[in-house]
């Protein structure tokens, strides 16, 4: 995605949404900076030890494995596809990976797009690809009206042989809206199915527009990244995420962080892209700080 984090933040306010804050607090530990050629990092998976990431669109396609430290260990071509606006990536049960082409600022893109990598990749220099293409159920023009832009997506999940999108919201005047859309998790061409949506907050694209997403199996949480905010959902039946319980929490420092991943149900790895004036362009550990 280009950036929309111009310039430098003169005076920002957090205003709570609808939502009370966690009375946790949010540490963040940097782990490593990374190489430039990841300085547009925009996903993040972490498995078997390593991490996964990946550039933002206009890059190379191209996945990058770091060890657990940060340190850069290879990268794997994705042959057969491009990059044009790689926003996200996220594992399955079987530890297949899926790259989210969905990336879609405009509004205006027909050649939305998952791309599937067989498990036991990382091993691999060169991987192909098996594809899904979707459309929006609800999307009638490219682009929609101003008010109407809500089909742009950074973030999404793969749950029990399921693929759950989460929008990040452009309209403009802006609502905050996160719609969560399903799709099936093998290739085909399908209309993404509108099931539900999110609203943690309705005061501007800086703390309320989703960036990432990640799902922990084993505490059944979805995490929900936004520049400046983190959504834990817990507590919800089946896929009825907007039913469950939601904590926020405020990350020190605001930056342009599109990538996010879980290392344990309360540890997280996060990474910000680089930006003049901002800086970023690092691997970050997140957790509760102890009290």
């Amino acid at each position: 995605m280009v950036s929309i984090l111009k310039g430098f933040f003169f005076c920002f306010l957090f205003i709570n949404g609808g939502l009370a804050f966690s009375k946790k607090d949010i540490e963040i530990e940097k782990i490593a900076q990374l190489p430039k050629f990841m300085y547009e990092t925009s996903g993040l998976a972490f498995l078997n030890d390593h991490i996964i990431t990946h550039n933002d669109g206009g890059n190379k396609a191209e996945l990058f494995v770091l060890n657990k430290k940060g340190k850069y260990e290879k990268t794997i071509q994705v042959e057969g596809v491009q990059n044009n606006d790689w926003e996200d990536i996220a594992l399955d049960e079987e530890k297949n990976l899926y790259i989210g082409d969905f990336g879609n600022n405009a509004n205006s893109r027909k050649n939305l797009q998952i791309h599937i990598v067989k498990s036991g990749f990382i091993g691999k220099e060169k991987v192909t690809t098996r594809t899904i293409h979707f459309t929006y159920e609800d999307q009638q023009k490219f682009p929609p009206k101003e008010k109407e832009l809500e089909f742009d997506c950074e973030a999404f999940i793969v749950k029990g042989g399921k693929i759950f999108l989460f929008t990040k919201c452009r309209t403009k005047p802006y609502t905050g809206i996160s719609k969560i859309y399903i799709l099936p998790n093998r290739p085909g061409n399908y209309e993404a199915k509108l099931i539900g949506q999110f609203q943690f907050c309705d005061n501007g694209w800086l703390t309320c527009s989703v960036t990432a997403a990640d799902y922990h199996h084993a505490s059944n949480t979805l995490a929900i990244l936004t520049y400046g905010r983190l959504y834990l959902i817990t507590d919800f039946m089946f896929n009825a995420f907007w039913k469950g319980k939601i904590k926020k929490y405020k990350i020190p420092k605001v930056k342009q962080r599109e990538a996010i991943c879980f290392l344990s149900d309360h540890t997280w790895l996060i990474t910000d892209e680089y930006r003049k004036g901002l800086k970023g362009g690092d691997l970050y550990k997140m957790k509760f700080k102890k009290k």
